[in-house]
């Protein structure tokens, strides 16, 4: 019995042991690496299938044990069951220990292998510090000196990766220096990032940022810096208008950008400080072609320099002539070249013409004539044109030398006693080599001071030769010879001198006179015709009583006779022996027949030249006086008043009186009129019943 119970258990033993070699035990899935943020959960799966052998996790090679509590490991447990076979491992809360290399173990059994997985590494990743910029958030700095921005980010793993941002956002990636410190734990380490650069005008009010990343950063982080730069003044010069004309006014503008903004100005014309008060603006007044190409300079500084800016004026203007070849002379088959230089903006145009031809000859500022010949000689003409402008135009003489010629006029005249000219113009290509003056073959002897004296005014093409006699006398007048030489032969020519007699003096007196009486009658003239266009027409008079002088004269129906007398320049009697002459000469002029309405006849009374005056008086009954007026020097009427007046009221003022135009009566019996210089005498007479009113007669 006992034999077959010992003999079913080695079969069953041996059953087993093929069994057990035949099953060994292995992993369905084990651990990986894995990368977890500090503070994470992070889970290793390990699976075994026929698993036999005791079950363990390692940390760097050292056991955590095989309980699934994992005492002494707080945070770390075996999670799933047995019967799956799932004993992976559970991390939670992450930290810089776990950061190590794990694996899944499984021991041995009787007749079983032991297993072990693949090593798995667990990466813990640390953010690193915000990131701060040594220089701090804001800085002041002046352009054109280098500066250096630190930014650090501490305490990452891996380090932070560090960029520097421009004022503009894009990423700086020249000038910049990466630097790394590992900590004391041997996992994490500082980063620092350095740029160094230098600071202009476009980097004032810039923000500058430094960007922090890591793979523990769930976005980028930030930092800025503010900077503020102190630069030198920045100039833009700029013109009113492009286009400037010579006369124009310019103004030019000069903008300026500087920090600080304190900015004294300074103009400057071709490098020379214009003087005024000028600040941004510069107004030049009619400028000039002086003004062409010059350079107008701005200069601004402030406490940190200086900055110019320059523009250069280009001025339109018209041609001017620079140089030009004076008259020339040429021998016949020879060569000359003409010279014109002008100046002119734009560029002036030069061509050339010959009198004898209206076509152009030639252009530029020189024109070579070849083969000189008496057709080729005369006027040449240089016409400068700029667009734009009015052209202009010199002359050029051509001559041909030969012999010299004398003009002059053969009979020329002086006074007695008076500086007298003898003049005879040459003409001489070349120019006279000896000038003679001869008087009855002999030379004249030159005297500057008292005797005879020679004076020469150029021409174009020769000489003006003036032989100046000073207080002439008779032997000085009588034929003169004027001779000349030069290279190529000799010309005179005979003047006659003589005296000039003077107009007798008489004959200027009575010019004269007659001028003065000329200039009177055209002014009464002119007086009588104004007058009888603006009176209207009188009223014929009825007959009527011609007892008191008020029935036969009214204030407005006299008609006056005036006698204008005008003195003469020559010599005459005083005027109180004149008025009683005259008093006495012109009665007979008052017998005439009453029946008779004018007198037959007038003859001019011939008392020291002065014209008569005619009364019709005698034809008017009851008026048998008469009134004279006289003009004195002092522009004023007289009245004087003749023996045996019968009628007062002629020989009273009376304001209706009509007098010539510009005359005026004063209430003592004067009248002043501006038109007569000399003395004049007026006769002022009644009229007539049944005379036309207003009418006004007037002999001079």
């Amino acid at each position: 019995m006992w034999t077959l119970r010992i003999f079913s258990l080695i079969v069953s033993l041996q059953y087993l042991s093929l069994a057990a070699d035949s099953v060994q035990q292995k992993f369905i899935r084990g651990p990986e690496d894995k990368t977890v943020i500090l503070g994470e959960d992070v889970l290793l799966p390990c699976r075994v299938e026929n698993k036999v052998g005791m079950l363990q996790w390692t940390r760097e090679g050292f056991g955590l044990g095989s309980d699934r509590e994992l005492i002494g490991f707080p945070r770390y447990t075996m999670v799933g069951n047995d019967e799956e076979g799932d004993f992976s491992l559970q991390i939670i809360n992450a930290q810089l220990d776990d950061d190590a290399e794990f694996q899944c173990q499984v021991g041995a059994a009787e007749g079983v292998k032991g297993i072990r997985s693949k090593t798995a590494m667990i990466t813990v990743t640390v953010p690193p510090e915000p990131p701060k910029i040594v220089q701090g958030p804001f800085l002041l700095t002046t352009a054109g000196k280098s500066v250096q921005l630190t930014c650090e980010a501490h305490a990452g793993k891996p380090p932070a990766e560090l960029s520097w941002l421009g004022g503009d956002g894009d990423v700086v990636t020249t000038n910049t220096e990466y630097e790394t410190q590992e900590l004391n734990d041997g996992k994490r380490a500082n980063a620092i990032l350095r740029w160094e650069f230098t600071p202009t005008r476009k980097h004032h009010l810039k923000n500058f940022t430094c960007r922090s990343e890591n793979p523990a950063l769930k976005q980028p982080a930030l930092t800025t810096i503010r900077m503020e730069v102190k630069y030198a003044p920045e100039v833009k010069l700029t013109v009113f208008s492009e286009s400037i004309a010579e006369n124009d006014d310019v103004q030019l503008t000069c903008e300026v950008e500087a920090n600080p903004a304190d900015v004294i100005y300074k103009w400057y014309r071709n490098n020379e400080i214009i003087a005024g008060d000028h600040t941004t603006h510069l107004l030049l007044n009619r400028v000039s072609r002086e003004y062409n190409m010059n350079n107008i300079t701005c200069e601004a500084s402030n406490s940190v320099g200086n900055t110019k800016s320059t523009k250069t004026l280009k001025v339109l203007y018209g041609p001017k002539i620079k140089t030009f070849t004076d008259n020339i002379a040429a021998d016949i088959g020879g060569e000359v070249c003409l010279s014109c230089d002008a100046d002119g903006n734009p560029n002036p145009e030069i061509a050339w013409l010959h009198e004898e031809s209206s076509s152009i000859v030639g252009f530029g500022p020189q024109l070579v004539i070849s083969d000189i010949t008496p057709k080729k000689a005369g006027k040449y003409t240089c016409r400068i044109t700029v667009p734009g402008f009015p052209e202009i135009s010199t002359d050029v003489m051509v001559y041909i030398k030969g012999p010299p010629t004398v003009k002059a006029k053969p009979v020329q005249y002086g006074e007695m006693g008076q500086k007298v000219e003898v003049e005879c113009s040459i003409y001489s290509v070349p120019s006279p080599a000896r000038i003679t003056w001869t008087k009855n073959s002999q030379v004249v002897e030159i005297d500057n001071t008292h005797g005879y004296e020679i004076v020469t005014q150029p021409l174009a093409d020769g000489v003006r030769n003036l032989l100046i006699i000073h207080n002439a006398e008779k032997s000085d007048f009588g034929t003169y010879n004027c001779s000349v030489w030069n290279d190529f032969g000799h010309d005179s020519m005979l003047i006659s001198l003589k005296r000039q007699e003077h107009l007798p003096t008489l004959i200027v007196i009575a010019g004269v006179i007659g001028g003065i009486f000329f200039v009177v009658s055209l002014t009464v003239l002119i007086i009588l015709c104004l007058r009888k266009k603006s009176l209207s027409k009188g009223k014929e008079f009825g007959s009527e009583k011609q007892g008191k002088p008020s029935d036969t004269v009214s204030s407005r129906g006299s008609d006056l006779e005036v006698e204008i007398r005008t003195t003469s320049s020559l010599p005459n009697d005083n005027d109180r022996c004149w008025d009683e002459a005259s008093d006495t000469g012109t009665q007979d002029y008052h017998k005439y027949s009453e029946s008779s309405s004018r007198p037959p006849s007038v003859e001019i009374q011939r008392t020291n030249g002065y014209g008569p005056y005619m009364d019709y008086a005698a034809r008017t009954p009851g008026v048998v006086s008469r009134t004279s007026y006289y003009v004195d020097e002092t522009g004023f009427l007289s009245s004087r008043r003749q023996q045996g007046h019968s009628n007062s009221y002629i020989g009273s003022s009376h304001p209706d009186l009509l007098l010539p135009q510009r005359a005026h009566v004063s209430s003592r019996d004067r009248m002043y009129s501006p038109t007569f210089s000399s003395q004049h005498y007026i006769t002022v007479l009644p009229s007539q019943v049944g005379f036309r009113t207003d009418a006004l007669a007037t002999n001079v």
